[in-house]
């Protein structure tokens, strides 16, 4: 089977009869391939692919690039090729092609790529470069036929300076202009809670085991109240062992006063048992503090909070690890969390108000004293800037309570704050 004069001009004759560029590109890439055996054939015109059997090649898929820098490799090269002619694209060659291609140039900016599982002959590409020119003169011919809309610049012109606004208009458009630049306050909500200003937290003093919580989450304490216990099985231990020592080293001690009184030899031992039984009496009053330490007391009046109550009982601490925070009812501020997404420019002492859930109508009022520098992730997941601020008032509202804060910025045209979100993520999703 071979490319003869007959079947070009039957060819060509369809490429005239063709309505659209995609119809006659079809009659070249695919309807060859009825008179000359290829695997696949690719146009390249204008850093654009079209491939056969398709419409057109997806530019960002590994084999779009892949064929683009194929293409520009043989732009301007006409002739067979393989895959040792490219060291660079050798290595996925095999993947996407077989062995033998050849390159046709197809006009100043474009080539035709064919390959196929045998060599090409002469004769083969000598009709194939005869077909091409005659697509390429078909092709021109009907761009050049396509009817054109003349751009009649002198009406154009005129209908320019013609053009006379309204009184109306101009006055709808200076309103809108002017409300689009009237300042209001960028205001940004983030969720927000009562919490202590600077609650005391209690740690472990000794490693042990957390047995017994003695209150309640949010239950009102004395200074000095028991509030947990641990258990230090280790320690209580070895104060009963440095006891029986103590114990021993008196009995020593007084058997040796006895003896010193006829027995210059014990008289000489006399300081040294005296000496042993002052360090076991230090050695059990430090085990004996080490054992009260197990204890966790409340140092000044306060409300207790705990994270999780139920969790709390039966899992081992180290020293100096938090157990408790115990916090004065009246040290209250408000804290927020902004997101990421609503971070903007807030002055110091701006505007806060918590509105409650359970008291949406009575917003806590207070002032930014706090704007985090790093963003923190949140249990959620998600990232925000922790706000801290000061009541403006006495503290009314429990310890805990939640709700949304909205936080007052800087003063900023309308149109900024409409269009501040939209554009945001409008500049997301393009990445400019």
């Amino acid at each position: 089977m071979s490319l003869s004069a007959e079947a070009t001009l039957q060819l060509l004759a369809t490429v005239r009869a063709a309505q659209t560029p995609a119809a006659r590109r079809f009659v070249l890439l695919d309807g060859t391939r009825a008179h000359l055996p290829y695997h696949a054939a690719v146009l390249w015109q204008d850093g654009a692919l079209f491939h056969s059997g398709a419409s057109q090649v997806d530019a960002h898929g590994p084999y779009g690039q892949w064929l683009q820098r194929l293409a520009r490799a043989r732009a301007g090269q006409a002739g067979p090729f393989g895959a040792q002619e490219l060291p660079a694209l050798a290595e996925d060659w095999a993947q996407w092609w077989p062995p033998y291609a050849l390159a046709l140039p197809a006009g100043a900016r474009g080539a035709l790529l064919l390959v196929r599982e045998m060599p090409w002959t002469p004769g083969e590409i000598a009709a194939l470069q005869e077909w091409l020119d005659l697509w390429l003169l078909a092709e021109q011919a009907a761009v050049a036929a396509q009817p054109r809309k003349a751009l009649d610049l002198g009406a154009l012109r005129d209908k320019v300076r013609g053009f006379r606004p309204r009184r109306r208009s101009m006055a709808v458009a200076a309103a809108v202009l002017l409300v689009l630049a009237l300042p209001i306050r960028l205001t940004v909500r983030a969720p927000g809670e009562i919490v202590p200003r600077e609650p005391t937290v209690l740690r472990a003093t000794v490693e042990g085991m957390a047995q017994r919580l003695l209150v309640e989450p949010n239950q009102v304490v004395k200074a000095g109240q028991l509030l947990a216990e641990l258990d230090d099985a280790q320690a209580a231990s070895r104060l009963q062992v440095a006891r029986q020592a103590l114990l021993t080293a008196e009995a020593e001690w007084r058997q040796t006063m006895q003896q010193a009184l006829t027995d210059a030899r014990a008289k000489a031992q006399l300081a040294v048992v005296q000496g042993r039984v002052a360090e076991k009496r230090t050695e059990v009053a430090y085990l004996s503090e080490q054992v009260q330490r197990t204890e966790v007391r409340a140092p000044h009046d306060g409300v207790v909070l705990v994270e999780d109550p139920g969790n709390w009982a039966g899992r081992t601490v180290a020293a100096g690890e938090p157990l408790l925070r115990l916090a004065r009812p009246e040290d209250q501020e408000v804290e927020a969390w902004l997101s990421v997404a609503d971070a903007v420019e807030l002055p110091p002492d701006s505007g806060m108000r918590l509105f409650l859930s359970s008291r949406p109508a009575e917003p806590v009022a207070a002032q930014l004293r706090l704007y985090a520098y790093e963003a923190a992730q949140r249990p959620d997941g998600t990232l925000a800037y922790r706000l801290r601020g000061r009541l403006e008032g006495p503290p009314r509202e429990r310890l805990g309570a939640r709700g949304t804060a909205h936080v007052d910025g800087a003063r900023v045209p309308l149109v900024y704050w409409v269009l501040r979100r939209p554009l945001a993520a409008l500049r997301e999703a393009l990445g400019w």
